[in-house]
């Protein structure tokens, strides 16, 4: 059976120009949502979604949202569909260097 449309939001590592300029972590993510923080004053935004990965974190730790979570959550659907002859999408959308690519094909 087909699936419907599916969210999922990831938070990658850090690249180097932000561990250059001392970037602060400002989200952290809790099974499926996403608390972004203020900077200035701590207070925290929550986001709902149908899947929050961390892949922040380092990848030994329990949170850590390896690219083999993500593909048994996303991308196993997806194909199941396809190969049932269901049309079939999948968009990564954000900002430039927001971390697209790095959520679709590397780890």
């Amino acid at each position: 059976m087909a699936e419907n449309v599916r969210v999922a939001v990831r938070v990658r590592p850090f690249n180097q120009r932000e561990k250059d300029r001392a970037a602060k972590l400002i989200i952290r993510m809790e099974r499926n949502s996403t608390y972004i923080a203020n900077p200035e004053d701590g207070t925290e935004k929550t986001f709902t979604f149908d899947f929050s990965y961390n892949s922040f974190v380092p990848r030994d730790e329990a949170d850590y949202a390896s690219q083999d979570v993500v593909y048994n959550d996303l991308g196993i659907g997806i194909l199941n569909n396809a190969f049932e002859g269901y049309n079939c999408s999948l968009f990564a959308y954000g900002q430039t260097g927001s971390g697209k690519s790095y959520s679709m094909v590397s780890d």
